[in-house]
């Protein structure tokens, strides 16, 4: 992906995952719901090979991310024993949420198993959505697309166990 104006292309992260006994239904294909786990587990990954865990990156800012969209349309199916490619990138962010676009692939093949795209607002601790902080701006800077705004950019996140302020 080229960006507008000749910039360079972002850069995406590409993460393995095993297909298990205990992901598959009876027919030995992977159950929709585990391709959830598998793209966790590509943010996850992503993460550490940055060099910094989720944990101690949302811990020490006192922020989270929690998922307010969720897209998949799957192409083929993954079968017990596959090892399949995950490519994660930044597809789009906002001052206060990114979209995060994922492929998936068995391992040496282009044709795609499952796409998905998964949009995360930051919140603070109050869960109210906030800036994103320059610190986690700067640890994802080699895969951030320019900013732009979004339609609902100013959504505030409501946890049903906390009471909304003003």
């Amino acid at each position: 992906m080229t960006l507008q104006g000749g910039e360079a292309p972002i850069k995406k992260f590409t993460s393995k995952a095993h297909v298990y006994w205990a992901d598959c239904d009876a027919a030995k294909i992977a159950y929709y719901g585990n391709f959830m786990r598998y793209l966790e587990m590509a943010e996850e990954q992503m993460f550490i090979a940055l060099g910094h865990p989720r944990t101690d990156v949302f811990g020490g800012m006192k922020i989270g991310f929690p998922r307010v969209e969720v897209w998949i349309r799957y192409h083929k199916p993954a079968r017990l024993g596959d090892n399949l490619e995950i490519d994660i990138r930044v597809e789009k962010r906002t001052r206060s949420s990114i979209v995060f676009r994922f492929e998936i692939r068995r391992e040496g093949e282009t044709d795609l198993v499952a796409e998905a795209s998964s949009r995360l607002v930051c919140v603070n601790q109050e869960f109210h959505a906030t800036p994103m902080p320059e610190e986690f701006l700067e640890i994802l800077k080699d895969y951030l697309p320019p900013i732009t705004k979004h339609p609902h950019e100013d959504i505030v996140v409501h946890h049903p166990h906390v009471e909304p302020k003003g």
